[in-house]
């Protein structure tokens, strides 16, 4: 039993020795690569180890390293060192939870696979602000405050960190009021906090410093700070009338009854055709198109006591009427100038043969469309050249006067007494040619001359041109 104890003795005092031989023989060296970081980064250091042992040794740096607050990875995290060489591995370290800016210290075991040789490492880190404030913040108050109305101011906050921060403590206070709120924020989150402010009946006017500022673990993380003025107040009254007669009004009446002078502003509303329309009192600053309507404005200052009306009109009773007279204007000048006689001259038939066209017999409508009885009227129409008619080749009215023109055409004329309103009269008549008409032939227009009263008035018809070429059935037969 005593020879066993000695030999255990004996291997355990070898290995002392070889342990610490050959931590003697291995060298550790760090370089700082950064040290300083805000809370969203991290921070780096280069380990160099040096093998002076007589064989090759593999060592782990951070294998098993575990921190509630800390991340460190080494990259690598295995070295095979050979004998009398070196070899160099980077460490970062990154926060893994919210941190207050500081110095921290993290301790990292480098140790080989063969337990021959183990030691803890010190690294010193520092964590700075990201600025001014870790939570943004800004405070949203209005620069002069009527007392009586009391306000509202918003404090908005960031979280810049990238971790949840609890147990955040928002103060707002100046020598009138003092509050205080908590929550926790979640990583990167945004949020307003709004805190309603009511102010004594006998609160002395003047500036006074709004303070609002952001603590967790009673270190300040955000601030801000606003100057605000108590001041006399402003009140505006306004009222507002509208009109409904077909000459539409709108009348706004601003009223300063504050003690104080204010600056106002009117807008009002218009169509393109209210636009067109619309009579001011007061020409407007300006208008402007926005989404496809028109807002006039007008702009003014309003001292204690001051009143101010707008009057805008829009007289669509005054432009109906005056297009309503216009109207009836029209409709007379119309009446009194719409034509009394129609006349229209029309082709019923085509006498032809396998040349072309010998005959064609023509109607003429002629018709009192007037409100009165029109006298003496007229009827002119003429045949072309070539083209002539005998005695049997009228209707039941037979022309007038048949003639023959300087430039060789027929001139026919049909007289008539009168026509009373709406009676007609309907005239034919067969015209002929020796020969076969080939081509176009072109029938002019026939003339009526009539009188109303004293005056002489003339109505002309429709010009008719035939295609006389014959069918081809009839060129074929």
């Amino acid at each position: 039993m005593n020879k066993l104890l000695s030999l255990l003795f004996l291997v355990f005092f070898v290995f002392s020795v070889s342990v610490f031989a050959q931590s003697k023989n291995v060298e550790l060296s760090v370089k700082k690569v950064k040290d300083n970081m805000d809370a969203n980064g991290y921070a780096e250091f280069d380990i160099v180890i040096m093998n002076n042992v007589q064989k090759n040794i593999d060592f782990f740096v951070a294998k098993n390293f575990y921190s509630e607050k800390w991340r460190v990875t080494a990259d690598p995290y295995l070295l095979s060192v050979d004998s009398g060489f070196s070899r160099s591995t980077r460490l970062n370290l990154q926060p893994t939870k919210f941190l207050l800016p500081g110095d921290y210290k993290i301790v990292v075991l480098v140790e080989s696979r063969d337990k021959t040789f183990s030691k803890e490492i010190p690294f010193e880190v520092k964590i700075v602000p990201f600025g001014e404030d870790n939570i943004k913040t800004e405070l949203i108050i209005e620069d002069k405050i009527d007392p009586r109305l009391g306000s509202s101011a918003r404090v908005s906050l960031e979280n810049l960190y990238n971790f949840a921060v609890n147990n955040v403590r928002v103060s707002l206070y100046s020598d009138l009021f003092s509050f205080e709120k908590n929550f926790n924020l979640k990583a990167n989150e945004k949020r307003v906090e709004k805190f309603q402010l009511e102010f004594e009946d006998d609160v002395d006017f003047g500036e006074y410093t709004v303070n609002v500022v952001v603590m967790a673990e009673d270190k300040i993380l955000g601030k801000d700070d606003k100057t605000v003025t108590l001041s006399p107040y402003s009140e505006v009254t306004e009222k507002i009338f509208r009109s409904n007669n077909f000459n539409k009004r709108i009348v706004i009446t601003k009223e300063n009854t504050g003690t104080e002078d204010t600056n106002e502003e009117v807008k009002v509303e218009l169509s393109l055709t209210e636009k067109i329309l619309a009579r001011f009192n007061v020409k407007p600053d300006s208008i402007e198109k926005i989404g496809g309507k028109y807002i006039a404005m007008w702009s003014f200052t309003l001292e204690p006591g001051d009143r101010k009306d707008v009057i805008v009109t829009l007289p669509y009773g005054t432009y109906l009427l005056i297009l309503l007279v216009v109207a009836v204007l029209t409709y007379i000048v119309t009446y009194l100038t719409k034509t009394k006689i129609s006349l229209a001259k029309k082709v019923i038939d085509v006498t032809k043969d396998r040349d072309g066209i010998k005959g064609v017999k023509i109607i003429l409508h002629l018709k009192n469309r007037g409100n009165k009885t029109v006298e003496r009227i007229k009827i002119i129409d003429y045949m072309p050249r070539l083209i002539g008619s005998t005695s049997q080749d009228f209707g039941i009215l037979r022309p007038s006067r048949v003639q023959r023109s300087l430039d060789g055409r027929t001139r026919l004329v049909w007289d008539f007494e009168g026509l009373k309103r709406g009676e007609e009269r309907i005239v034919s008549y067969v015209a002929k040619s020796k020969l076969s008409i080939i081509g176009r032939l072109l029938l002019p227009e026939a003339v009526a001359e009539y009188q109303v009263g004293k005056r002489h008035y003339h109505k002309k018809s429709n010009r008719l041109t035939l295609l006389t070429r014959a069918s081809k059935k009839e060129r074929m037969s």
